[in-house]
């Protein structure tokens, strides 16, 4: 089988290069914001934040449900293939650039922390006083089998923003700055001036907005939703569904990926008939017995 790979390699920088910032819900309205990545030790006192360098509305008009769909992006290495049996119909449109700042937040204590969790993220907010329609469209992962949230959680998931801004606004262990097109990444620990904004407080539930927690526990399996509200009434039900991808997260290779079910094999189907042409003999034969 062929696949089509798809590379995109990051400049490595130095330390403290301003070449990226993560989009947060406003920054590309109305078109969604980056889909991005949290990796966080709660035992550390460390989180790791990377933009995946694709926006929401190119996730969601992309065949993410389609069998054979497999990405992968490659945090220590500053990397992207598409190595997809079936086309994904996404294209990257941002340059990635990670600058080495894995290397620096994946210690040996946090590269090997018990409590290591990941989860994955995108945000298309509007002010709560004139939501319409699928105006609020998040992107969340979650461990759980199915989720619900309200309107209003949907309308308030935007405080994640301020997450995003921290990581924008640091100099320290990022690769940032104001350029939308570039995919960069930032490490907070205890030593910043910003961790009130870091990942640790309130994130697994987008700070504390919403009943389910979108984070896992490294190399688990998560699954994606995508949330938008049904209208402006903020206690109703909002619109919730799911993906069939799962991500997944090595904390040993830093390797994330998002993957659908394979494609079967030509010789897995041949096999499957052979299998089933067996038990159909099989069972003539014992006809013929009886």
């Amino acid at each position: 089988m062929k696949f089509k790979l798809i590379a995109l390699t990051a400049m490595l920088a130095a330390t403290g290069a301003a070449h990226a910032k993560i989009a947060d819900s406003n920054d590309r309205a109305p078109n969604g914001g980056d889909l991005f990545a949290n990796v966080w030790s709660v035992s550390q006192n460390a989180s790791f934040t990377v933009d995946l360098g694709m926006t929401l509305d190119q996730w969601a008009a992309g065949n993410m449900n389609a069998d054979g769909i497999k990405l992968v992006w490659d945090f220590r290495n500053g990397t992207f293939t598409d190595m997809s049996a079936t086309a994904s119909g996404i294209a990257m449109t941002q340059t990635i650039d990670y600058g080495g700042v894995w290397d620096t937040f994946a210690t040996p204590a946090v590269g090997g922390a018990a409590d290591l969790k990941f989860d994955i993220k995108a945000m298309d907010g509007t002010p709560t006083f004139s939501p319409g329609t699928g105006t609020n469209r998040y992107l969340s992962t979650s461990f759980a089998n199915s989720i619900s949230a309200t309107n209003g959680q949907v309308f308030n998931m935007d405080a994640w923003d301020v997450v995003v801004n921290g990581a924008n606004a640091d100099v320290t262990n990022s690769t940032h700055g104001a350029d939308l097109d570039i995919a960069g990444a930032n490490m907070f620990d205890a030593g910043d001036s910003m961790t009130g904004s870091y990942v640790l407080n309130g994130g697994e539930q987008w700070k504390s907005q919403v009943s389910f927690s979108s984070a896992g526990s490294v190399n688990n399996a998560l699954n994606f939703y995508f949330l938008t509200n049904g209208n402006a009434t903020a206690a109703q039900q909002a619109s919730v569904s799911k993906y069939l991808g799962q991500w997944t997260f090595d904390a040993t290779t830093a390797q994330l990926t998002y993957a659908t079910a394979p494609v079967p094999e030509a010789e897995t189907y041949a096999m499957m008939l052979a299998g089933l042409g067996l038990v159909g003999f099989m069972a003539a034969r014992r006809r013929n017995r009886i």
